[in-house]
């Protein structure tokens, strides 16, 4: 007797090649996200702990993560675990309610979003993107990858420092290496992510970070040019404001951190390369970015005048 319904013959739209082995650059690709952890994240680049995630990007954001992480196909949707209720829907983008961390320490999340990765795995699924700090999920990762899905873990920039990860974090630095590959989430997608209203016009993978169009859609001209005195000024006076504002124990740290080290730790990078492109309205080319952090080692270690020092003559 035939059976009543043929696993082969799935519609690929709702579960992806399920009567085949995906393979690792094609199948269906789909991102759970714990919203609570990048709002953590957020306010870790943004330092205001009360950052709340735009939705509204958040399939785009997520798209162009999976193409970093060189997933060829593209995202089928967004799984988005929240304990706060919708006042919006937006395509592509699934909600889950789960109970608040502070009822049941996050084990309902934990359980709903590990259930359905391996449910995701079973059916198909060759692309899982996860973002999730929960040293709990690393038992439903591993039996996820065990039915032939590709786990990637979305993270910041301090994942580039794995060995300090692994130092302050422990817990998180073992789920990272569960994971068969880990993606940071790129400036202009924090901007993104955390300003109401603002869009998201992500670059091609494989593009370096800083390099997609502006707010106007439009590639910068002399992208490659030396950066001017006018510039100077600017961003200097922006690194001498962020500097003043550093309490003194922050201050200590980072000078020590920077005298071991070659550049700009991860975070700092991270969130003045926020700042001057906010100021600036634009992302940075490369030479400037090398300017920025010589800048800023200057004014951190005192290597140099202070950069907000040097006037600009009026033409």
């Amino acid at each position: 007797m035939k059976t009543k319904f043929h696993l082969s013959k799935r519609s690929p739209g709702r579960h992806g090649s399920a009567g085949a082995q995906p393979q690792p650059g094609g199948g269906s690709v789909v991102a759970l996200v714990d919203e609570r952890y990048l709002a953590w994240l957020a306010s870790q680049v943004t330092g205001n702990p009360r950052t709340a995630i735009q939705r509204a990007p958040l399939a785009a954001v997520l798209a162009h993560l999976a193409r970093l992480a060189g997933a060829e196909s593209p995202l089928l949707r967004t799984v988005l675990y929240t304990d706060t209720a919708p006042s919006n829907l937006y395509d592509d983008v699934v909600l889950r309610l789960v109970p608040p961390h502070a009822t049941d320490g996050g084990l309902g999340l934990v359980r709903a979003l590990g259930q359905e990765l391996i449910q995701l795995a079973r059916h198909g699924a060759a692309w899982l993107l996860v973002a999730s700090d929960d040293e709990r999920l690393i038992p439903y990762i591993d039996e996820a990858q065990a039915r032939g899905a590709r786990v990637v873990l979305v993270a910041d920039d301090a994942v580039h420092d794995f060995g300090r990860l692994a130092a302050d974090d422990p817990s998180w630095a073992r789920l990272l290496m569960q994971a068969d590959r880990r993606v940071a989430v790129p400036v202009g997608a924090w901007d993104s992510l955390t300003t109401p209203g603002a869009g998201y016009y992500a670059q091609r993978a494989g593009q370096p970070e800083g390099d997609e169009p502006d707010g106007a859609g439009a590639p910068h001209a002399d992208a490659q040019a030396e950066p001017d005195e006018q510039w100077r000024a600017q961003v200097g006076r922006i690194i001498q404001d962020w500097w003043a504002d550093e309490p003194e124990d922050d201050r200590l740290d980072l000078a020590d951190a920077m005298r071991s080290q070659h550049g700009v730790p991860p975070e700092t990078d991270r969130r003045i390369l926020m700042q001057i492109r906010r100021e600036l309205g634009r992302n940075l080319s490369f030479p400037e970015k090398r300017l920025m952090r010589e800048m800023v080692r200057a004014t951190v270690l005192g290597e140099a005048p202070a950069p907000a020092a040097v006037d600009v003559a009026p033409d």
